[in-house]
């Protein structure tokens, strides 16, 4: 059910977004190119949904132990690095229509952004009433809403373009949408390079990590403690602990073992050392 609720979504969200890409450049609308830049981020988010699952095996390989779960993930760079791009050319764009002002069909602008009202206020709503209750899927839901608004913003302006001839709303409603794209890219770029470089994990509490070591009375120490993300929601955590006396080691292990995957990390990996 998954593959093909996505696989829907892509078609439609695919087609549109070739369609918008089409009548944006024959139109001279840069509102309707960062309309499609937005949606070009949705489809790629829901191909990378797909490619995430694809990827995250479980048992790994005897050469990538921990699976391709953070393949998915290098796709993303990719994509949020083309997107990037994209964003550079069209901000050239705007800036130059708004000192150029030229002739604006905001009639047939406004028509082809109420299709991607359309088209994405469905997908959005397929997605709430199946996967409402999936936290994972929540994600493409409020994208895809997020893709409504803005082609909501663009039928707007066509309209008032129709009726004022004031033909730099245009440049301008594609600045602002640009500007909301470039802020999900740096959050992508920042989460994917912290993954990339070991970091630890934004939802993981680091000191509060260490808080459930020394709240122990049988700990004496804990050095080499490291902790990363394997794949995005699935954290790891290695340390070398020492303890006052070497027969409590199991009941230690339990225990921390237990508090730490209360912390969100999923991997456990304990040496423990006598003091």
């Amino acid at each position: 059910m998954l593959k093909t609720v996505f696989r829907v979504g892509i078609t439609l969200n695919l087609v549109f977004l070739i369609a918008e890409t089409f009548f944006g450049f024959r139109l001279h609308s840069m509102g309707l190119l960062a309309d499609a830049v937005q949606n070009l981020c949705d489809v790629a988010g829901m191909i990378l949904i797909l490619s995430a699952y694809k990827l995250s095996d479980p048992e790994g390989t005897n050469r990538f132990n921990f699976g391709f779960k953070r393949g998915a993930m290098l796709l993303a760079m990719g994509v949020s690095l083309l997107t990037g791009i994209l964003i550079t050319f069209m901000v050239w764009g705007s800036v130059c229509q708004i000192h150029f002002p030229r002739y604006l069909d905001g009639k047939l602008v406004s028509i082809i952004a109420a299709v991607g009202v359309v088209v994405n206020g469905l997908t959005a709503v397929f997605f709430w009433m199946i996967y409402s209750k999936r936290l994972h899927m929540r994600g493409a839901y409020r994208h895809m809403l997020a893709d409504t608004i803005v082609s909501l913003v663009v039928m707007v302006a066509g309209i008032v373009i129709l009726f004022t001839r004031w033909y730099v709303l245009d440049a301008l409603v594609a600045l602002a949408v640009l500007v909301i794209i470039a802020f999900a890219l740096w959050e992508l770029w920042h989460g994917s390079i912290r993954l990339v470089l070991d970091g630890v994990p934004s939802c993981v509490d680091y000191e509060q990590l260490v808080k459930c070591f020394y709240d122990l009375e049988e700990v004496a120490d804990v050095h080499h403690l490291h902790v990363w993300a394997v794949s995005p929601g699935t954290n790891a955590l290695t340390a070398n602990v020492r303890l006052h006396d070497v027969s409590s080691a199991d009941k230690v292990g339990n225990l921390l073992r237990e508090r730490i995957q209360q912390q969100g990390v999923q991997f456990v990996t304990l040496e423990f050392e006598v003091e």
